[in-house]
């Protein structure tokens, strides 16, 4: 239905003059084009991410734009666009990709390693963006930009103290930075420590196995060679230490006893470098071109003993990455704007594992998580076609073909393989009214199996799980139609989505364990059939008159039903046929009132109280109900109020300057959990954040 909405749309579009949009983005593919709707991009500047006083960068995308965010753990923060997490959604910092060939099927804590000081902006693009940067983009992306000192900008000499506290989670974070810039050279720099202790739920509930703590550093160098020529070096390291994986230490949903007596991250440490050149003095093939090198490594380690058990298991996998990825653009003639590049990446894992007798105190070596010797590349090329005037419509098209490598060499035997996709995309929009804007897409997604899939064998939250190497890439096709409309004192948008994945990477059942024991199942990973989603999401806010009051709503909706034929031959049926997707948030979205001060010189610039809502969410899957984070007759609905204050400490300061925050978040003090989460939502909290700058 919606794909034939998309062609009575472009064929009943009136003629338009279009102009190219004057955007400064860091990576030229990820410029906005006019042919996205204002449902599918969400862009949240630095300031707002510290302004909610959240805890980590994951709470603090999810309290401003709205996405929502699984929680396993203290230090994890997973996001699901479009009812998809994990490996089906892709984070991206600084044109770089994080997902690597280890990220997890599930919910994982890559968000979470990204220090919110380091922070420009993020930008949250739903539906796929498989054409410009491949592979996991089914569900959407998430783009983080971070901060630099910029050459010519007149900064001079600064330095910035940020302070945060979080009553709940009996915590906060420290960071200290300074910059500088001339009109040749720039460099920021910052270092933060964060330190969290036992998380209090709604009613007074200590969550046990909370805590944690961790630094960051990041560096920022940034020199102009010359005019609309510029190089960048950038390096981050993000540590964390002990965090407890909450949900395998207490006991869950159908637990008599908690699966673990331990189970610690005692090492999440990403570090990435980059180097980044951008000229837009190119000449006559291009007007822009930018090359990205780039090294990144993420290494974790595990400490795990399961109860009753004598036996204590220390973990270890290390992923390097090696990345070269070239965006090109170029306007041709005065319609055609294209935008082309290549990307390449090499992955090389090491994972190792000890088993000490807690008795004998003999420790055993043994593989680990990943088989040894696993190695992935990949690889791709895209175009992008920009049409800005000759037709009745705005049209942008897209076209992209990846290939992927893998081998690894498993007690077994060794194993390889590879995979290849062609995935395009194509968007149109139309202005019906001044104001009034219809825009339809139809794009294809890709995720080929990663090391994670193929030879990697470990836990989740629902028990064990087996790697199997014969697996089959997901592919995905996704028709989307929205509107915007914008007025003098209002804006609302309104997206309706439709997406249809093919050989979907699962898990299958192969051994019950104890049926008693909620999280004792071993299964396999397997392509398992077809997945549907629908969803239809919407936002609206309005400027109360002209005072300084305005009103807003948003709201996400999200069905996913899983088709799997294959008969389970124990039980002769089709146990995952026509069954609920796994995880698909419920309904959920929130009302805010805001406040903005008229008075610039005033202490007190702006307030806001919002209530943030969730239906109940019992359309399960039967692995959701096995799973001991989830109640297995449903996650009751849940509604929040919060109320946030920020302002200048200093009444002259203008923008950028030394600010403060004050917010008292779950003021009811609501005992609720998120669904899907390993531990109840924070209770009444207060937040408070000074950013100090000089």
């Amino acid at each position: 239905m919606i794909p034939a909405i998309s062609l009575l749309l472009v064929a009943a579009a009136p003629v338009q003059d279009v102009t190219l949009p004057e955007t400064v983005v860091e990576a030229p593919r990820s410029a906005s084009t006019q042919t996205h709707s204002a449902s599918q991009r969400t862009v949240i500047e630095g300031e707002a991410l510290r302004a909610t006083g959240e805890r980590s960068l994951p709470r603090a995308i999810a309290r401003a734009g709205g996405v929502w965010m699984q929680e396993t753990n203290l230090g994890g923060g997973a996001p699901f666009i479009r009812g998809l997490t994990g490996n089906q959604v892709l984070l991206i910092v600084d044109g770089v990709r994080i997902n690597d060939s280890t990220t997890r099927f599930g919910p994982n804590q890559s968000l979470n390693t990204i220090d919110p000081a380091t922070v420009e902006r993020v930008e949250v693009l739903r539906g796929p963006a498989s054409v410009l940067y491949g592979s996991d983009a089914i569900g959407g992306v998430v783009l983080v930009w971070t901060r630099r000192a910029t050459p010519g900008s007149g900064a001079g000499v600064s330095g910035e103290v940020g302070l945060s506290y979080d009553s709940a989670a009996g915590g906060g974070r420290l960071s200290v930075g300074g910059s500088f810039a001339d009109a040749n050279w720039g460099w920021l720099g910052v270092g933060s420590l964060e330190d969290w202790g036992t998380l209090r739920a709604g009613g007074a509930e200590d969550q046990e196995f909370t805590g944690y703590d961790g630094h960051g550093l990041f560096q920022s160098l940034d020199h102009r060679i010359s005019a609309g020529r510029n190089l960048r070096f950038t390096a981050r390291l993000t540590r964390q230490n002990d965090i407890p994986r909450t949900d395998k230490l207490v006991a869950g949903f159908g637990q008599t006893d908690p699966k673990n007596a331990i189970y610690n991250f005692a090492r999440q440490q990403r570090e990435g470098y980059g180097l980044t050149y951008t000229d837009e003095n190119t000449g006559p093939l291009a007007d822009q071109i930018q090359v990205r090198l780039a090294a990144h490594r993420y290494r974790e380690d595990r400490e795990k003993q399961k109860t009753g058990s004598d036996t204590f298991t220390f973990e270890r996998d290390d992923v390097e990455t090696l990345s070269l990825g070239v965006d090109v653009k170029k306007l041709l003639g005065a319609n055609h704007l294209l935008t082309w590049g290549v990307d390449i990446s090499r992955d090389a894992v090491d994972s190792m594992r000890v088993d000490t007798d807690l008795i004998t105190g003999i420790a055993t070596d043994k593989d680990g998580s990943f088989a040894p010797g696993s190695e992935y590349s990949s690889g791709g090329v895209f175009l992008q076609d920009d049409v800005l005037g000759g037709l009745p419509f705005d049209l942008t098209a897209g076209l992209r073909y990846s290939w992927y490598d893998f081998s690894a060499q498993p007690s077994a035997g060794d194993v390889s393989g590879s995979f290849d996709a062609l995935t395009g995309s194509l968007r149109a929009g139309r202005d019906l009214a001044d104001g009034v804007r219809l825009s339809a897409s139809l794009a294809q997604g890709f995720r080929a199996p990663n090391l994670d899939d193929l030879v990697h064998d470990g836990d989740f939250g629902g028990g064990d799980e087996l790697a199997n190497p014969d697996l089959d890439p997901e592919q995905s096709l996704t028709a989307e139609i929205g509107l915007d409309v914008t007025r003098d004192k209002s804006s609302w948008s309104l997206a309706l989505h439709d997406t249809d994945i093919q050989d979907v990477i699962g898990r299958v059942l192969t051994n019950e364990g104890d049926p008693a024991v909620a999280g004792d199942e071993t299964y396999l990973r397997e392509n398992t059939g077809d997945v549907r989603i629908w969803g239809l999401e919407g936002a609206w806010r309005r400027q109360l008159s002209d005072g300084p009051w305005s009103v807003s709503a948003r709201a996400a909706y999200v069905l996913g039903r899983q088709h799997d034929d294959t008969v389970d031959i124990s039980s002769g049926t089709a146990p995952y046929d026509g069954v609920d997707w796994r995880r698909v948030p419920p309904l959920y979205g929130s009302f805010g009132l805001g406040w903005q001060n008229p008075a610039t010189a005033s202490r007190l610039a702006r307030a806001g109280l919002e209530m943030v809502w969730a239906d109940r969410q019992d359309r399960l899957h039967p692995q959701d109900e096995s799973d001991p984070r989830i109640d297995p007759t449903g996650t009751p609905g849940w509604a929040r109020l919060d109320l946030d204050l920020h302002g200048p400490l200093m009444a002259s300061a203008g923008p950028g300057g030394a600010s403060w925050s004050i917010g008292v978040h779950n003021i009811l003090d609501k005992n609720y959990r998120i669904h899907g989460s390993g531990f109840d939502a924070p209770g009444r909290s207060l937040v408070v954040s000074l950013n100090l700058m000089r």
